[in-house]
């Protein structure tokens, strides 16, 4: 479709010729202007530029070659295509045309299609240049722009980076610096309060000082580890770690806390565990602490339970050779996935809230459910898992509890009794169900709390196991017990201490000393 604003310019000694040709394109739409002489042609082109030119060759004083050179010549002029119109019919005359910067050539006479459609075909592709040349002036100006954002982004990072250094520094010193002394008043409150010649409300005080000291020294060591983590500055440092007594050291720790505040505290041993274990020990104590510190800390009645577990167990395969590689003394491993879970009966968390929890600062809860913490141990936890390969899940259900548990890859070597006599031809991966009965291993911790003991008529399976001493029926009858009614746990880890020892008369003792002489007739 033409448009009606562009506009043609037909340069022609031949009067005849320019009316006939300036017909022609006033029919299809053009806005024509004639020049009957190259002098002319020129005067008008810089007055009102054309958006195309019909140049004759042949004209008296200035011929068109001429014409079309000086108009090339200018930078105002030299886009604005020009079609050599011409009774000249020899190649050496199209050349040259060609040659001074002519876009196209018509023989004269001339038939009215042919030029139109050749007039219509160079019109487009100036469309087309001119569009190409706003393009490319855009992505050129869309290059400068995002070269300049990169330089400014690239300024950017390097004070952030520049920032956290020195923020790093500002907190490694400053830990230091607030540490040393808070270590000397934490000291000094504690020898205090064995003064016998304190007066109860100075024993109280002396709770408060030692209670908000260690909170800021808490706060303190996970701003710390918190920093270190966002600038990338926290390594892990793993190494073989006996994970029994890990676990032991960590279940006592926690069976103290949870008898101050009257909870029962369990845990489950849920398969074989292996005896050692390559992890960074401090990192993964530090995780479980955390963990199990929140779930006492918002449970006020009830239980809180650590389950861990062996889901899954390999040969080590080509992936794992490097770390392999920086194991030493350790002929032959195997690549265990070890599940570890804490649960608790405590306030639990809506779900709208899951994913808030693990927010640096965020604490969920009431206030008055919790007085103390930072709100950075999740967070903290989450980010170290992360670089343990691993991440915390959850499910909670408000005033029923909460469950999180995390899985971790580790090495472990062969000498692993459950894991003995391995095919080296096969890469298969051995698992272990959880919830195998036969295999469970409980040992339970907890304060001393009214026992409820099951009803005789359910003690009789446990009674005759006992009896017979048959380890296995007795670990199973445990489980049932404390699977049918979570208060009778305290019965149940009584039994369980008993049967982890072997005896399994005085298990025989326990259920006479509750149901006397009702218990001869377990024996009916």
């Amino acid at each position: 479709m033409v448009n009606k604003q562009t506009s043609l310019l037909i340069v022609d000694d031949n009067i005849d010729n320019l009316r006939s040709l300036a017909a022609i394109l006033r029919l299809e739409g053009y806005k024509v202007r004639k020049a009957i002489s190259g002098q002319v042609a020129l005067e008008t082109v810089r007055s009102h530029p054309p958006d195309l030119i019909l140049l004759d060759i042949k004209m008296p004083q200035m011929d068109g070659y001429t014409v079309c050179s000086i108009l090339k010549e200018d930078t105002t002029t030299c886009s604005i295509p020009i079609i050599f119109l011409s009774a000249l019919n020899e190649t050496a005359d199209k050349l040259k045309a060609f040659a001074v910067g002519g876009v196209d050539y018509i023989t004269k006479p001339f038939q009215a299609p042919e030029v139109v459609a050749r007039v219509e075909n160079q019109l487009r592709l100036q469309r087309l240049s001119q569009q190409l040349v706003v393009q490319n002036a855009q992505l050129l100006e869309e290059i400068q722009i995002r070269q300049q954002t990169e330089v400014a982004l690239h300024q950017a990072v390097e004070q952030a980076e520049a920032a956290n250094r020195a923020k790093s520094v500002f907190l490694a010193n400053m830990s230091h610096e607030l540490r040393s002394p808070l270590t000397g008043i934490l000291g000094y409150a504690q020898l205090l309060k064995k003064d016998t010649d304190c007066t109860s409300l100075q024993h109280k005080g002396l709770g408060v000082i030692y209670q908000c000291g260690s909170h800021l020294l808490t706060l303190i060591n996970d701003i710390l580890d918190l920093s270190k983590i966002e600038a990338q500055k926290l390594k892990l440092f793993p190494d073989y770690i006996d994970f029994y007594l890990f676990l032991n050291n960590l279940v006592e720790l926690f069976k103290f806390k949870a008898q101050e505040k009257k909870l029962q505290f369990v845990y489950f041993k849920l398969t074989s565990l292996p005896p050692e274990i390559y992890i960074d020990e401090k990192r993964l104590r530090q995780v479980l602490i955390n963990l199990l510190s929140n779930a006492i800390k918002f449970t006020c009645q009830g239980s809180v339970t650590l389950k861990v577990s062996v889901r899954s167990c390999s040969y080590e395969s080509n992936e794992h050779k490097l770390i392999s590689s920086k194991l030493t003394g350790k002929a032959k491993k195997i690549f265990a996935n070890i599940r570890f879970e804490i649960e608790d009966t405590g306030i639990g968390i809506i779900p709208e809230k899951w994913e808030n929890i693990f927010l640096p600062f965020e604490q969920v809860m009431e206030r008055s459910h919790s007085p103390e913490g930072t709100g950075l141990g999740l967070t903290i936890s989450q980010k170290i898992l992360a670089l343990m390969g691993s991440e915390i899940f959850l499910e909670s259900c408000p005033n029923l509890g909460s469950k999180f548990w995390f899985d971790l890859d580790v090495y472990t070597p062969l000498s692993w009794a459950d894991f003995n006599e391995i095919d080296d031809s096969q890469s298969q991966t051995l698992s272990q169900e959880l919830g195998d009965e036969s295999d469970q291993i409980i040992n339970t911790l907890s304060p001393e709390t009214e026992v409820v003991v099951p009803p005789l008529a359910e003690l009789l399976l446990l009674y005759e196991s006992a009896q017979m001493g048959d380890v296995q029926n007795v670990q199973q009858q445990i489980l049932r017990l404390q699977q049918l009614n979570s208060d009778y746990l305290a019965f149940v880890t009584q039994v369980l201490e008993l049967a982890n020892d072997f005896d399994y008369q005085d298990i025989l003792k326990l259920i006479d000393k509750y149901y006397g002489d009702n218990v001869s007739l377990l024996r009916l």
